[in-house]
């Protein structure tokens, strides 16, 4: 069975198969194929405004993270980015108890 992606990927790989042609560029033209213009830019403010509020469970805060993430890399292109974007995006009282330990990883982080 072949999918879209699949589809899509024959299509373009001749022309994009290149030492110039990245991860992150290939994932840029998927994305551009599969979500429109609006819809990314409607994630990406989502990202910048993600919050845990007070309706928001850790787990929800912590799942909707990494999926909004996707359409913003350059806002966590590297580990340290990313564990500040989501150390922000906590609640307070848990930012307060994170100052007095050590967290070196995203994942100890989210953990």
């Amino acid at each position: 069975m072949t999918s879209e992606v699949d589809i899509s990927w024959n299509t373009v790989k001749d022309r994009l198969v290149r030492p110039e042609f990245t991860w992150s560029k290939f994932l840029g033209k998927l994305r551009a194929k599969f979500y429109p213009v609006l819809v990314q830019i409607q994630k990406e403010k989502e990202f910048m405004e993600l919050k845990m509020s007070s309706k928001m469970t850790m787990m929800q805060y912590a799942n909707k993270f990494p999926e909004l993430s996707k359409f913003v890399p350059e806002f966590v292109s590297s580990k340290r980015q990313k564990m500040r974007r989501f150390e922000e995006g906590l609640a307070f009282y848990i930012r307060n108890q994170l100052v007095r330990q050590p967290i070196l990883t995203y994942q100890a982080l989210h953990e």
